[in-house]
């Protein structure tokens, strides 16, 4: 062993002996926790290279060990920290207290589980030293679950290795995750505390749900969802309060015992509701105001069995560390699903747009903050608490509030700082100041204060009644924090029914006005919500000219019927091109509210910033924001599932300041949060740049590449799409089938196929390459509707043993015949005596001269240049390495997993033009054709060729053509040497 050790073994061999001398007196009643820890355990994990008393005084947030001083209850008795992040707890006894209690071992798990953040707890009097994998779900019905090590004194000395395992040399280089137990079954075991209540949560509402339908059976499905949800969310506030000791501890408990007492000859609820009166009466806010959950039966001892499941020893749960954000996430998964009632029973299941979904994407609390800091923060900077008051903040969409109790927090910590360095303003010498300063030093808002800021500031919108009733109790939940034993009948909390409202931000009831005979179901399924109300919506605020922030997480790819879709693509049609998506009317929509001097930030889908799509919605912000910044986060944001994402925030106010962006699409998951608050990690491009990008693509790499865009942009040049034939650049045919429309010249004999629908074809990337196309034998049946099908029944009969591997939907309704193909587009394009093909299933541009009259299939693009341009001349500009480097830029599809080349985009590449009047400019382009011509002929010859010398020749040929072509194409455009080694490092 090294020295270091030695030393602790010196240590422990001194401890354990002292103990032996005396340990009559140590294990007797008189002998305290709080003289063993300054005895033995203090020392104990002093040798072990911790410094309990925080000898280099350190600040309480650096400090490595904190402490609870005497018989705790609450928190850990030690907290073992690296660099501010606890690594694990100790929690302390009297040696006379046997370790082996369930309730001590449930009491040093229970902390550290509900965390879900520490893994590892010890429990000790010094007599005996325990170790459990904390984050295996604690079980009092098998309390030593997780156990790692069980010693005693009289062992130390011979574990030496495994309690140095616990020093802070060790905990640093990552001991921690060795210690957990990797065994099959401590895997199955190791349930996180939000997927251990969730899944409570849900087996509880089930049984609520069918025990309510059962005693209620005309109740319908709206109220029986609205009555379940209530009854629990009541339950889950009241035990957050009793572990937080606002209201007194057990109260619901307590009520079980004397309905027990009583001889249960009234029901449970009777108590209950007298108990939820006085709860409103103290409290006020929403969830404690009269409901039909008061006023509907349920079996009572059901009520007590979900009571009774909420306490020690059957609970694992400790609702003062659970936080508000982590309760939110549980409730937002909870809230996708939903009670539902068959004929023959009720049972709760997911909801359709969840299933659609793939699941609930719950924001992670770093990307909240991120943009809550750089809307809410940069806006309150600098303000005094009058001015805020009058700021308004909503999230449209806001769920179960995690953006709105980020603004909330936000709001908190700004004014306890603000109060703090401003104290004659705080009112601290005043009865009801507004800053309350704890014994421990620290501080925090009073209730009034906090339930003040939370009228005025926070808004918010959902369509579903569930979710708005959970932002609520959220936000309350926020407001009490850090409260103890309030006065009674004060009704502290304010109403929020004027704040969190419930409908649907994209509706109005303007969508009713051209129908007749509305269902109520239908109403509401679709819950309208008119802003522009001054009682029902928020027509005060949009008055004064609205909202002056706006954040959140706006529903991806929601299901509308026919009917909303043509009330929003009319609602909406400013920002629309082809394909829509429900986030993007969110986003035109909600940014419409915001003030002329607002703020608007949004985790959005990634395609926002490059699809074409999407292209009149980033016009629409460039045109009335000044983007501040956007922050490509790629797949890692939503945990295990693909969801690509990004950051887009901006303010109204017009200035010339540069967007801050960045790119994290390949950063780990992990790394992500650490990323996009570094701020050195940050690129700035100017909007403008962006303003001059084909497609106005939102870049967040390679920004100083885009200065060699500009660059080519400022030659002399036009666009591509003005180059060539009114046909303009078009894919090829769509087949429903290609098995059914392309064939060989072996099925056409075997089939008799009838020649004259037959045409030769390329399909794509295997006949099409870079100066060459090397056509294979296939043929296309070039069928459309217009034809007269009885003249071709051979075709017909061998088309049709595919009919049912036909599944175009316009077949099955019989409006498209299954013998035409799909998009069979103008038989004119394709026989032109000239014309270039691309491919599209790539992520640059690859391009090839067709003389030959090829019919092509959706798998690439083509397209005829006008007569005054030498198509060589277009391909040698579109296959050179400064076009693939250009392409990839305003395109972004490099590196995607479906990449392709998008026509409307090569539609949009400068091409330089020539000035033939000028000697030198008409000797550049005549070199340019003549070796594209070269080109041609080789790429030819080299694919006539096996494997052999003469092809090595004509490849090393075609190499040095290449880089000639490259060479003329960078002078064209007046690139430097040292632009030209960008380009050619890409």
């Amino acid at each position: 062993m090294d020295t270091t050790i030695e030393i602790f073994r010196e240590e422990i061999r001194k401890l354990v002996e002292q103990f032996e001398r005396d340990n009559h007196f140590y294990l007797s009643k008189q002998y305290l926790e709080a003289q063993a820890r300054q005895d033995f355990i203090d020392p104990f994990f002093e040798s072990l290279g911790w410094d309990i008393g925080n000898r280099a005084g350190l600040s309480p947030f650096e400090r490595e060990v904190l402490l609870e001083k005497g018989e705790t209850k609450g928190r850990p008795d030690y907290n073992f920290r690296i660099d501010g992040a606890t690594k694990f707890y100790v929690e302390a006894k009297a040696p006379s207290e046997p370790l082996d209690k369930t309730a001590h071992i449930m009491q040093a798990k229970s902390y550290a589980w509900n965390t879900r953040d520490v893994f590892i707890v010890v429990l000790t009097d010094f007599e005996e030293f325990k170790v459990f994998d904390a984050s295996l779900k604690p079980d009092p019905r098998n309390p030593n679950r997780g156990l790692i090590y069980d010693f005693k004194y009289t062992d130390y000395l011979e574990k030496l290795d495994e309690l140095w395992m616990l020093s802070k040399e060790k905990v640093a280089s990552g001991s921690i995750d060795k210690l957990l137990l990797k065994d099959a079954q401590s895997k199955r075991l190791r349930i996180p505390v939000d997927k251990s209540f969730l899944s409570d949560m849900t087996g509880w509402r089930e049984e609520l749900a069918k025990n309510l339908y059962k005693r209620n059976p005309d109740i319908n499905v709206r109220l029986l969802n609205e009555v379940v949800q209530r009854i629990l969310d009541r339950f889950v506030f009241i035990r957050i309060a009793e572990d937080r000791k606002i209201i007194e501890p057990k109260s619901l408990l307590e009520l079980v015992e004397l309905w027990k007492s009583e001889g249960k000859r009234r029901p449970l609820q009777y108590h209950l509701n007298i108990f939820f009166r006085q709860i409103n009466g103290d409290l006020n806010g929403e969830i404690f105001k009269p409901h039909a959950c008061e006023t509907h039966e349920y079996d009572s001892s059901l009520l007590a069995k979900i009571i009774e499941w909420l306490y020690f020893p059957k609970c694992p749960y400790r609702f003062d560390v659970i936080g508000v954000e982590l309760l939110g996430s549980i409730y937002e998964r909870y809230l996708g699903n939903t009670i539902r009632l068959t004929a023959k029973r009720v049972k709760v299941e997911e909801k359709p747009e969840v299933r659609k979904a793939g699941g609930v994407y719950y924001t992670p609390k770093y990307i909240v903050d991120y943009i809550v800091d750089n809307t809410v923060g940069k806006l309150i900077e600098g303000k005094t608490p009058e001015e805020i008051a009058e700021i308004k903040i909503l999230d449209p969409a806001c769920g179960s509030g995690s953006f709105l109790l980020g603004a909330y927090q936000e709001l908190i910590d700004y004014h306890i700082k603000y109060y703090t360095e401003h104290p004659a303003e705080a009112g601290r010498s005043t009865l009801f100041p507004d800053l309350i300063i704890e014994p421990d030093g620290s501080h925090r808002l009073s209730i009034t204060k906090k339930a003040e800021i939370l009228q005025n500031n926070i808004f918010g919108v959902d369509i579903d009644p569930q979710a708005v009733e959970v932002s609520m109790m959220s936000l309350y939940i926020k407001a009490l924090e850090g409260e103890r034993t309030l006065p009674q009948n004060k009704e502290l909390l304010p109403s929020l029914a004027n704040n969190i409202k419930c409908g649907n931000s994209l509706i109005g009831y303007d969508f009713f006005e051209q129908q007749t005979l509305i269902e109520d179901e239908e109403r509401d399924r679709i819950n309208p919500f008119e802003w522009d109300s001054r009682n029902a919506g928020f027509g005060e605020i949009l008055e004064k000219g609205g909202f002056d922030v706006v954040v959140g997480n706006p529903p991806w790819g929601a299901d509308f019927s026919e009917k909303e879709l043509q009330y929003l693509r009319e609602k909406n049609k400013q920002i629309i091109v082809r394909m829509i998506d429900s986030f993007m009317y969110f986003v035109y929509q909600s940014s419409c509210k915001v003030n002329n001097k607002g703020h608007f930030g949004m985790i959005l889908p990634d395609v926002i910033l490059y699809q074409n799509d999407n292209i009149k919605l980033r016009e629409y912000l460039l045109a009335n924001y000044s983007i501040s910044r956007i922050a490509n986060l790629g797949n890692g944001v939503f945990g295990k599932v693909t969801r690509p994402s990004c950051i887009v925030i901006s303010h109204k106010e017009k200035e010339d300041s540069a967007i801050r962006v960045i790119n994290c699409s390949k950063d780990s998951p992990d790394k992500i949060e650490s990323s996009i608050n570094d701020e050195t990690l940050f690129e700035s491009l100017g909007q403008n740049v962006i303003l001059n990008i084909p497609g106005k693509l939102f870049v967040t790499n390679s920004v100083n590449d885009y200065k060699i865009l500009e660059k080519v942009k400022s030659k002399p040049n036009e666009i591509l799409a003005n180059l060539v034939d009114d046909d303009g650049i078009q894919r090829g045919v769509s087949p429903d089938l290609k098995e059914a429309f392309i064939v060989d010249e072996n099925i056409i004999k075997k089939y008799e196929l009838e020649s004259f629908k037959l045409k030769k074809v390329l399909t794509g990337g295997k006949h099409v390459k870079r100066y060459y196309i090397g056509y294979q034998g296939d043929y296309l049946i070039y069928n459309t509707n217009k034809d007269d099908f009885s003249k071709i029944p051979n075709i017909c009969a061998y088309i049709k043993q595919f009919k049912d591997r036909i599944t175009c939907k316009e077949v099955i309704q019989k409006k498209h015949s299954m013998y035409a193909l799909h998009r069979p587009r103008k038989e004119s394009i394709f026989t032109k005596n000239k014309k270039i093909l691309g491919v599209i299933t790539e992520d640059e541009i690859i391009v090839a001269l067709d003389e030959n009259s090829f019919y092509a299939t959706d798998g690439l693009y083509l397209f005829s240049p006008i007569e005054e341009i030498n198509p060589r001349y277009l391909m040698g500009i579109l296959n050179s390495r400064l076009f693939k480097f250009l392409y990839r830029l305003i395109s972004l599809e490099s590196g995607r997993v479906l990449a392709q080349v998008k026509p409307k985009i090569i539609a949009q590449l400068p091409i330089r033009t020539i000035d033939f009047n000028n000697s030198k400019e008409k000797e550049t382009h005549d070199k340019l054709v003549a070796l594209v011509d070269r080109m041609l002929e080789l790429n030819s010859k080299k694919n006539a060729l096996p494997p052999s010398s003469e092809r090595e020749r004509i490849e090393r040929e075609i190499a040095v053509t290449d880089e000639k072509i490259d060479e003329i194409v960078y002078g064209l455009y007046g690139l430097t040497e040292e632009e030209i080694r960008v380009v050619e490092s890409e």
